[in-house]
């Protein structure tokens, strides 16, 4: 008698969760391509993709005795990919942070309103740490003098996204410097 889409999952994670080899075989033939594409679709990379599988499957193993027998085995084997992904997307992100130290101040040429330019960067710099990592990343790389486009490039996520981000920084640059932020305003909305 064949055995309904619950009732194989309930053996497949029951035989999981007691350490059954074969059966965690049976789920990575099952489900390792879709995953793959999955993740090829979310990082347009190869290699990431893979060790992302990799980690995937590794992290079932581990947690494997956590395993709900209520739940579809393919939904709870795509909570871990989900959390593996952003596990994985959070610490390359991490690695590429640019600290706001270290980005340039643009240059005053009139020597009379240096003094408050420079006054005007300290509040800017002071209010960018209260931004999101991802948010002060696309701020700092804009100071460096880079396009949407070009964030969009190095971080690997959409142009529309670093427009995004940079339109909400700006707001909350507003919100946190004042008035002294048009100076920021005007060299993000330039590029």
């Amino acid at each position: 008698m064949p055995m309904s889409g619950m009732n194989s999952d309930l053996v497949l994670i029951t035989d999981i969760r007691s350490g059954c080899e074969k059966a965690f075989l049976l789920a990575y033939r099952q489900y390792h391509e879709k995953l793959y594409f999955y993740f090829l679709q979310k990082t347009r990379s190869e290699d990431v993709s893979e060790e992302l599988v990799q980690l995937t499957y590794i992290k079932l193993w581990q947690y494997r005795e956590s395993l709900n027998t209520q739940l579809p085995f393919s939904q709870q084997l795509f909570r871990i990919s989900k959390t593996t992904l952003i596990d994985v997307l959070r610490k390359k992100a991490a690695n590429r942070l640019v600290s706001i130290d270290n980005v340039t101040r643009f240059d005053v040429a009139d020597e009379e309103t240096k003094p408050q330019a420079e006054h005007h960067w300290e509040l800017v710099k002071e209010s960018l740490y209260h931004l999101p990592p991802m948010q002060r990343q696309i701020v700092a790389y804009r100071l460096e003098g880079m396009s949407n486009g070009e964030i969009a490039g190095h971080l690997s996520i959409s142009k529309k996204t670093v427009e995004n981000q940079v339109n909400r920084a700006i707001r909350e640059i507003k919100k946190n410097a004042g008035i002294s932020v048009i100076l920021l305003v005007a060299i993000l909305e330039h590029y």
